[in-house]
């Protein structure tokens, strides 16, 4: 196993987290990638989306083997502007007035380190593709705009889990969201509130009615945003809300679904109100097995490093759920990022360095 340059590796984390790039404005993100790549013969190639960028980096082999490709995002949540890391010997962390933004810039500085130990080490490795997708966080929408006929790689790791080194990702859920959209009856509310039909009230109760929060251990239900009306004084003949429902198993989500709609629809009629119901399934789920291939490689590489693999079932989704739907064989796994969304988040170094070499373990085996 090689040496890993731990002090370079922190010095481009701490060098791209200190960039912002809210989705859909990861440009300057994209040109340190690009600029860090190119430095060490890699081939970058910019594939417009929305109002920003997937990048894809491709890197020429010099033995035959298994193409692969290692994937991340490259935008962050909010706040994200002047992020300024606190570094302890031990750990990197958010000063607690921003996030930190190691999801997912924690992946983009091991594959950047990846690249720069294949070179400088004259490594053996075959053709290796590394994708880089824009506003991840908003829904997907980078890797849902990429059209994953551009790869040629017959497996996908995916580094966009939190928590030590060493978790797969076996299964992951359907997304299915909705907008609803309530129309009741104006009226003036202190004269002749009986004329009215209130949007609200009627949504309200479509909301009371419906299925909440942890419906089975593979399904879950909620509700996200309410809003409706325009003064205290008129009647709200206007009223929506968003709300989502996930499932591990296809099955129940259609299942659900169907209980969600029947009573959109009958609270609707029982209140003289009309509704519009318009869902999007935001991704596919997908569910692998120990014995698959993409996972063994996963799981084996781990094992070289000297950590037991922990296999684990997410109730997220990742570019790893649409990359399985293109056809590709795809796991997550974790990078090392704890805390992730929130002020308190915070990365350990070491964890940096054993997801380096977990890169370099899954390559050997390809």
């Amino acid at each position: 196993m090689i040496e890993i340059n731990r002090d370079r590796l922190v010095l481009t984390f701490l060098e791209l987290v200190k960039i912002p790039s809210p989705s859909w404005k990861e440009h300057s993100v994209i040109e340190y990638i690009e600029k860090s790549m190119a430095e060490y013969g890699a081939r970058c190639r910019r594939f417009p989306c929305g109002d920003s960028f997937n990048l894809l980096v491709e890197v020429k082999g010099n033995r035959k083997g298994e193409t692969g490709l290692f994937s991340c995002h490259t935008d962050t949540v909010t706040p994200c502007e002047n992020i300024c890391p606190i570094v302890t010997e031990m750990k990197i962390a958010s000063d607690g007035t921003t996030i930190l933004g190691g999801d997912d810039k924690a992946a983009v500085a091991v594959f950047i380190e990846t690249v720069r130990n294949l070179k400088e080490y004259a490594l053996s490795h075959g053709d290796i593709e590394f994708l880089f997708s824009c506003a991840e966080e908003l829904g997907l929408y980078g890797i849902k705009g990429f059209d994953i006929s551009n790869l040629k790689s017959k497996y996908a790791f995916v580094f966009d889990s939190g928590g030590d080194i060493g978790s797969i990702v076996l299964r992951a859920p359907f997304h299915l969201t909705y907008r609803v959209q309530v129309k009741g009856k104006s009226a003036h509310a202190g004269m002749e509130p009986e004329k009215g039909i209130s949007a609200i009230r009627a949504l309200s109760e479509m909301i009371h009615a419906i299925p909440h929060g942890r419906i089975d251990r593979e399904t879950t239900v909620n509700v996200g945003t309410v809003q409706g009306g325009r003064a205290t004084n008129i009647v709200a003949e206007h009223a929506e809300m968003t709300l989502e429902a996930r499932s591990l198993s296809k099955a129940k989500l259609k299942k659900i679904d169907g209980r969600i709609v029947s009573v959109l629809k009958n609270t609707a009629r029982k209140n003289k109100v009309s509704v519009k119901i318009k869902k999007t399934m935001e991704y596919e789920g997908f569910s692998l097995s120990k014995d698959d291939r993409v996972v063994q490689i996963a799981a084996n590489a781990v094992a070289s490093i000297g950590i037991m693999p922990r296999f684990e079932v997410s109730g997220g989704g990742s570019d790893t759920n649409v990359i399985n739907k293109g056809g590709i064989d795809a796991v997550n796994l974790s990078i090392g990022m704890r805390n992730v969304h929130t002020n308190k988040e915070f990365i350990k170094i070491q964890d940096l360095v054993k997801g380096t070499k977990l890169v370099h373990a899954i390559i050997d085996r390809l």
